[in-house]
């Protein structure tokens, strides 16, 4: 629900507020001429000074758009944003006093200025406020309701069905149940647990709520797999809730204790959801997943590209679109720690690449690498034979500068599959790489791994920073300091906005 909205919403959220300011102008004026206090005060004074409450206006308009107050129709709750509207209009306040004084021009009444201080953060609270309300049920009208599947059949089950479904009949659509055998308390019987994936390929679910009497833990984790997959919401009604680990969230339903699981944890981190992981977890979940996501795409994400995702909804909607986004940035993972994610951890594109190399020959796994330069292919080949010994390589491709042609991309993509691999690593740059795998998201038949520079990194090209740099979040500076003439802009405008993000948080 806190998606951006499209620029012609903000520009009339922004005149909106243009007109609140100076309506709220005209109120403060009006309680300047009624109460008792100061010297007496006229209408004809009110428009005299009518074009600096323009002007005013214009500021805290810009003031508000500057602080991302017009990114989201929504906003962050009473005492959260009736703090940070205040702390702008106390901005706005000495922006106008500043110019009062500047231009001389003091017989403009304080008490006037007070006023509109005031009725100012009162109307545009107000406003925010209503806006949330009127934003959150547009969207629950686009949305009418969730389709829940059941899956069991017994006590829990039933009392779901009748105390949570048929309760909230407008957000809620039944569209049946899994279970070992029928039960007449139940319509729409779909088949048994092990039928879940054939169900998903077939019928909408937005969530599936697992209201078993007797649960198995294997069972249990093979369910939200398979979930995670279709990136379908997981809800139990447990009989214990050790089976998923990580953090749940707990909540109540018509008395029926709840739990939303996740095979991964994750951390919102500037819209884009941060696996909270490491590199052991990271390359055990590709292991037990790694059929499941022939097709899909991993990102490694760092301040960078979560920023450029920030500000753009079609990269961010690819980040999103991932089986996995990792923190390859070390500020990410260490954001993720100071949400109580403490087990966070920096897991960077040459790593997993190196750490799924390590176990590729006992494993078999073939590996197809798509980007960089011919010469650096070539040199990235042997240093691979040399390092890895009995890692397969089966193909590798250098594709020119320029947009391949649809024929010459559909030949590509021909050829990697004619070459069976088990990962494609995709080494073209961020964002070109992400958008590069999403845009060949199950045409590929093997899981894509966009790691940026980690073909130079292992053909020797460039060097990696020393341990110390890089455990204190300062490889991005070694890497300035070998190329600052391309880097130089990047990262001083990306870490600049990645900061000014987590001092508003």
């Amino acid at each position: 629900m806190h998606n951006s909205m499209p620029k012609a919403v903000a520009v009339l959220n922004a005149v909106a507020d243009f007109v609140l300011l100076l309506l709220a102008f005209f109120l403060a004026g009006v309680f300047r001429m009624w109460l008792p206090f100061g010297s007496k005060f006229f209408m004809i004074d009110l428009l005299r000074f009518f074009p600096i409450a323009v002007i005013y206006a214009v500021v805290m308009v810009l003031c508000y758009a500057g602080t991302n107050c017009y990114h989201s129709l929504h906003c962050s709750g009473l005492a959260k944003e009736g703090f940070k509207v205040a702390v702008i209009n106390v901005l706005g306040l000495a922006l106008v006093g500043t110019a009062l004084f500047t231009f001389r021009i003091s017989q403009f009444s304080r008490l006037l200025l007070l006023y509109f201080y005031i009725m100012t953060t009162i109307l545009v609270l107000i406003k925010r406020i209503v806006v949330d309300k009127l934003a959150t049920a547009h969207e629950r009208r686009k949305n009418l309701h969730t389709d829940v599947l059941i899956i069991g059949s017994a006590d829990t089950a039933k009392r779901y069905y009748t105390d949570v479904v048929q309760k909230k009949d407008l957000e809620m659509h039944y569209v049946g149940y899994l279970d070992e055998q029928t039960c007449d308390s139940l319509p729409n019987y779909l088949g048994k647990a092990d039928d879940l994936r054939k169900v998903l390929q077939s019928t909408r679910v937005d969530k599936i709520v697992i209201a078993q009497d007797t649960q198995s833990a294997s069972q249990l984790r093979t369910i939200v797999a398979i979930a995670d997959t279709y990136k379908i919401d997981v809800t139990v009604i447990p009989v214990y809730n050790n089976f998923v680990g990580g953090r749940t969230q707990v909540y109540i339903e018509n008395g029926l204790r709840l739990i939303d699981v996740k095979m991964m944890d994750t951390c919102n981190i500037m819209g884009v959801d941060i696996v909270v992981t490491d590199m052991d977890k990271t390359v055990q979940t590709i292991e037990e997943k790694l059929d499941e996501w022939r097709g899909k795409y991993i990102c490694v994400a760092n301040v960078h590209t979560t920023v450029t995702a920030h500000k753009d909804k079609n990269y961010r909607a690819v980040q999103q679109g991932a089986a996995m986004a990792l923190p390859d940035g070390g500020p990410l993972s260490q954001y993720s720690r100071e949400q109580g994610y403490t087990e966070a951890q920096r897991v960077t594109g040459p790593d997993l690449m190196r750490e799924v190399l390590k176990i590729s020959p006992q494993k078999k796994w073939r590996h197809y690498f798509y980007g960089s330069t011919p010469e650096t292919l070539k040199i990235l080949e042997q240093k691979i034979q040399e390092r890895y010994p009995g890692a397969e390589i089966v193909g590798m491709y250098s594709p020119p500068f320029r947009a391949l042609t649809p024929q010459e991309d559909a030949q590509c993509v021909e050829r990697i599959n004619a070459s069976h691999p088990d990962f494609v690593w995709v080494g073209l740059g961020a964002p070109k790489q992400e958008i590069w795998m999403a845009a060949h998201e199950d045409d590929v038949n093997a899981l894509m791994i966009g790691v940026g520079a980690a073909f130079d990194y292992e053909a020797g090209n460039i060097k990696r920073a020393p341990m110390w740099m890089q455990r204190r979040n300062l490889e991005w500076f070694y890497r300035l300091m070998q190329d600052p003439k391309r880097l130089f802009k990047r990262y001083f405008t990306t870490n600049l906005s990645y900061l000014w993000w987590k001092w508003r948080q």
